[in-house]
């Protein structure tokens, strides 16, 4: 490349209230929250000025395309995302995107939204426009949205975008983000995350939970009822950094979700889960939507080393050492 611009951003973990930042269930569930955390696993994203057309490479994954027009990028599920955000952007000069990411696919970590976010603040700035700040979350979302061709809720991008720690309350008509900074010290000796390895797809699991709700279920809207009460739990602990009543909040609210729809846990999940448990940790639940991908852990720190320890023997699936993060969207160039 020549002259390059180039962003990066984090990814979460989601602590509670997930699902409930999908418009309109937070209007159907009043007093909804929704509580996550940066972690210091990033996605980034390089764009430089070509002489004509466009190019997308993840070397990570041996892809390479070009095309003359960004529509043409829109067909090819690898390509989808670069193709929306230059439309979206309606960014027409031949540009050159390179994009890479430390958080496992489909973990459930909200990856792809760190990279929506990456990938738009680079391509701004490769035409002189500023990128950055809760204004940009209804971009990156409908960008999402069309991509995936499913709901996408907004809690994925405030982490990206700012880092920390996130308590997201809905009202109709506004969405009130409070961000604080956190201690990494304080939460690595809380915080376990554990990879299944197993893939999950957050549109899908969210979909079918959304397409039931408004369809009238009544037992998946008293299961979600009983989430939004969970992530009050949560964003009340979470403000006054009480570990244990977070631990425990955790724990009630993957005993409502789990419950909302079959697609939700899994058996690799459950051991993951009960394993921990078994060791002494508060709680846990699956990252994001669920399905697979990530499992979330809090304990006291006197218990987490045998909480790893356990986690670490189960034959499927590894620890993931990551650290909350306070740094969001960093652009340079």
């Amino acid at each position: 490349m020549t002259k390059s611009f180039e962003a990066t951003a984090p990814a979460r973990v989601d602590l509670a209230g997930g699902t409930l930042d999908l418009w309109p269930l937070y209007v159907l569930h009043p007093g909804s929250v929704t509580v996550n955390v940066a972690i210091d696993l990033r996605a980034r994203c390089r764009v430089g000025v070509r002489d004509k057309g466009f190019r997308v490479t993840v070397p990570g994954l041996g892809y390479e395309r070009v095309v003359s027009k960004a529509s043409e990028l829109l067909a090819d599920p690898r390509g989808a995302l670069a193709g929306a955000l230059l439309e979206g952007l309606e960014i027409t000069e031949p540009r050159d995107i390179e994009l890479s990411s430390d958080v496992p696919y489909s973990s459930g970590l909200g990856g792809s939204s760190a990279l929506t976010v990456a990938m738009a603040a680079a391509l701004a700035a490769s035409v002189g426009r500023d990128f950055g700040g809760p204004g940009e979350v209804e971009l990156v979302r409908d960008v999402e949205t069309r991509v995936l061709g499913k709901p996408a809720g907004v809690q994925d991008y405030y982490p990206p975008l700012s880092g920390g720690l996130h308590n997201l309350r809905f009202f109709p008509g506004r969405i009130e983000a409070e961000r604080r900074d956190v201690d990494p010290a304080t939460w690595l000796r809380h915080l376990t995350l554990f990879d299944t390895g197993a893939s999950h797809s957050s549109g899908m699991n969210n979909w079918e939970i959304f397409r039931s709700r408004l369809e009238g279920d009544l037992g998946v809207a008293a299961r979600l009822d009983d989430v939004r009460a969970a992530a009050r739990e949560m964003s009340e602990a979470a403000g006054a950094e009480d570990f244990r009543a977070m631990g425990a909040a955790l724990r009630r609210e993957w005993e409502a979700r789990r419950r909302l729809a079959p697609v939700v846990s899994s058996p690799g999940i459950e051991a993951v889960i009960a394993a921990a448990l078994e060791a002494g940790a508060w709680g846990g639940k699956a990252c994001g939507a669920g399905g697979g991908g990530c499992v979330v852990v809090l304990s006291a720190p006197e218990k987490t080393p045998a909480v790893r320890a356990a986690l670490a023997k189960l034959r499927e699936g590894r620890l993931l050492l990551v650290a909350a993060e306070n740094l969001g969207l960093a652009v340079s160039g």
